[in-house]
């Protein structure tokens, strides 16, 4: 039985082949036509979309919005947002939707009546409309509908409290809509939408109310693991208070801007439009919607953020020092500060996790009073703004969830030529190929295939016929051509954008130089590997060091492989990932000092290398995602003290003179929807047994 509704806006189209704008220096004033020089390059097609995207996404996302769900059942949902399709008129006539039952259709005012005749042959359970025949009532009579169709049901749940208490809400009132999913489901729709519209600060409200739902549904799950079936206020007060220090909620930040440099070639215009407002903020509340969470807004990016971090990516792409690398970081904070007020600052640090919607990199700020970037202690997933049209469509539809706890094919694409000049980034490559190959005979569900691709051809067909690969790893030189402002590999002697229509695996890893740079707005390969289907994609915003790489990627797979061995450490590759960057440290300082290397892989007096007695036993329990690197530098120097060696290696460990290559990588897309261990997934592979 099918439990999702999906939704379809059909807008008329000026365009045979609507995608959505990547723009790859052709075309260009077909383009800028299109989007009407945008800041952003949002698709004037869509402006007519908007609004019904928000009417939408008042109504069910599923079956379950309806049912009055216990504590337990409202906890699973992870990620739950409203399926909407985006349909050109002109692909509507040919689209194969046979096997999905259409909830509703709404129109644009520009489309025919054929069309609409059309989509109400396809019989949606709510109807077809244009969108000047929506309203506040209509959304009563649907929630109604949709019970009344659904009230024989599998679950035998009760109706949800409050399916009468409806308001249509616009603008920044739009915010509320996260919460107000979970308020009514307490009986709470009439307090939330009273506290909207009488207060002055909407965002700060909706925050404050969802911090109480989410506070009071693990309340009573707690409550419920203890036994306690009998309601008891003090338990219920002391669970209340240690629910609402946790903050155990997800955070949607969107923070649209643009660099100087994609302004400068024409398309892209300076000022943000109203209409781009309004799709950004769709966006964010469609996202915090299906994570449970809140939504913040900031205003756009100053141009002195952007030209702070172009000059970093240019300093490291040309040769820098560590100092400056670091005091940019602390620089960037401080900018970054002054676009937060006081109080979403402090929801920021306290996220469970973070979504970004953004062409700047927000992770790699360091924050004040903090020693270590964003991204080390929190997990974050990056949507990049631009191109707008298409974003806004691959984040209305619902998102596949990959679990790789008992299955993982790994597809090797080797795009480096095997020569003198290539011999040590080569040699760096092939440790990565033979250390997954090991990994392939230790772990059943583990397994690789490798193929040399020395041409754009080779590459194709090889992603081509491994179709079935859970992760697709590109080992390649990066080219990023600055003058046309594109970032991607060089495959063999070929320069390559995965540009082409192609399938490709869910996640995607471009263990390549400057493969994701976003200081100067370049079209970037991993972008285009989203657009092409990928759920995630690691890539690089600078050169990095062949070594380093194969530490990085050499940890990360081995997380994946030891969550196949029942390791919970991390639930998700967004997880993960945050895991291997915040403990990346003690590899970072061994990296700058071949003595200081030597000496941690060398035996102590109990005859244990040193590395290994760091990392069981010394930081276990005693290293704070936030202070990272000087709690790593304190146990070092503990365990230099205790050897009669104090004061040795002081170059690295007084200062901060050691690059730290791992917050240079992004993760885009949807990395919190891989898992790596998931008890519902390992429930359904039992099932399946």
């Amino acid at each position: 039985m099918e439990y999702y509704f999906t939704y379809f806006i059909v807008f008329k189209s000026n365009e045979n082949g609507f995608s959505g704008p990547i723009v790859l220096f052709r075309n260009l004033e077909s383009v800028k036509k299109n989007t009407n020089g945008t800041m952003h390059l949002l698709d004037d097609d869509l402006n007519g979309t908007l609004g019904a995207i928000e009417y939408i996404m008042h109504l069910p996302r599923n079956e379950f919005d309806v049912y009055d769900l216990d504590e337990e059942f409202m906890a699973s949902s992870y990620d739950t947002p409203h399926q909407i399709v985006l349909v050109p008129d002109y692909v509507l006539v040919n689209l194969k939707i046979d096997n999905i039952a259409p909830t509703m259709f709404i129109l644009t005012e520009d489309c025919s009546k054929d069309i609409k005749n059309n989509c109400e042959k396809r019989k949606p359970l709510l109807g077809t409309y244009y969108t000047h025949e929506l309203s506040q009532e209509l959304i009563k009579k649907q929630w109604e509908k949709i019970w009344l169709s659904k009230r024989t049901n599998d679950f035998e749940f009760e109706e949800v409290k409050d399916i009468n208490i409806h308001f249509r809400l616009e603008g920044e009132k739009l915010k509320a809509l996260p919460a107000l999913y979970i308020s009514r489901q307490f009986g709470k729709a009439n307090d939330l939408l009273f506290e909207i519209f009488n207060c002055s600060e909407i965002e700060k409200k909706c925050i404050d109310i969802q911090w109480k739902n989410i506070s009071h549904l693990n309340a009573l799950i707690s409550m419920k693991k203890k036994g306690i079936t009998c309601w008891d206020d003090k338990v219920y007060d002391d669970e209340i208070v240690k629910q609402m220090y946790k903050f155990d909620i997800s955070v949607v930040i969107t923070f649209p801007g643009i660099p100087k440099s994609q302004k400068k070639y024409g398309l892209s215009a300076c000022i943000l439009s109203e209409n781009e407002k309004q799709a950004i903020r769709i966006m964010g509340v469609h996202r915090a919607i299906a994570r449970g969470g809140i939504l913040m807004e900031l205003s756009c990016a100053e141009e002195e953020l952007y030209k702070k971090y172009g000059e970093l990516e240019q300093r490291c792409k040309n040769g820098t020092n560590n100092k400056y690398v670091w005091k940019t970081f602390s620089d960037l904070g401080k900018l970054l500060g002054s676009c937060f007020n006081s109080f979403q600052i402090e929801v920021l640090k306290r996220a469970k996790d973070i979504t970004i919607f953004s062409d700047f990199p927000i992770g790699l700020a360091i924050l004040e009073n903090d020693e270590v970037p964003l991204q080390c202690y929190k997990s974050i997933s990056y949507r990049p703004l631009t191109p707008l049209t298409r974003q806004l469509q691959l984040e209305l539809l619902k998102k596949n969830q990959v679990y790789l706890g008992k299955k993982c094919k790994v597809a090797i694409a080797e795009c480096i030529i095997n020569n003198d000049e290539n011999k040590y980034v080569y040699l760096m490559s092939d440790f990565v190929r033979s250390t997954l190959i090991d990994m392939e005979k230790k772990y059943e569900g583990f397994s690789v295939t490798y193929q040399q691709t020395y041409s754009v051809e080779s590459i194709l067909e090889f992603i081509k016929n491994n179709q079935d690969a859970d992760i697709l790893y590109i080992s390649a030189h990066g080219y990023y051509n600055i003058k046309q402002n594109m970032a991607g590999i060089m495959v063999g002697e070929e320069f390559w954008m995965a540009s082409e229509d192609i399938n490709v695996p869910p996640i995607v890893i471009l263990s390549a130089c400057h493969s994701s740079p976003r200081g100067m707005g370049a079209v970037n390969i991993a972008d285009m590997f989203i657009r092409n289907g990928a759920i995630s994609v690691l890539g690089t915003f600078i050169p990095v060091n062949a070594h380093r790489n194969l530490i990085l990627m050499t940890r990360l797979f081995t997380y994946i492989v030891e969550a196949q061995r029942k390791s919970r450490q991390y639930k998700t590759l967004s997880d993960a990932w945050c895991g291997v960057v915040a403990t990346n440290a003690i590899h970072e300082l061994m990296s700058e000092s071949k003595s200081f290397n030597k000496w941690m892989h060398d035996t102590n007096s109990k005859g244990k290398p040193r590395i290994i007695e760091f990392q069981l036993e010394r930081c276990v329990g005693k290293l704070r995602p936030t202070h990272i690197y000087s709690d790593t530098i304190k146990i070092i120097k503990e365990m230099l003290a205790e050897e009669g060696m104090e004061g040795r290696f002081g170059n690295i460990l007084n200062t901060r003179d050691f690059f730290p290559e791992s917050f240079f990588y992004q993760f885009i897309g949807y990395p919190e929807n891989i898992f790596l261990y998931n008890d519902i997934f390992e429930e359904t592979y039992s099932n399946l047994l």
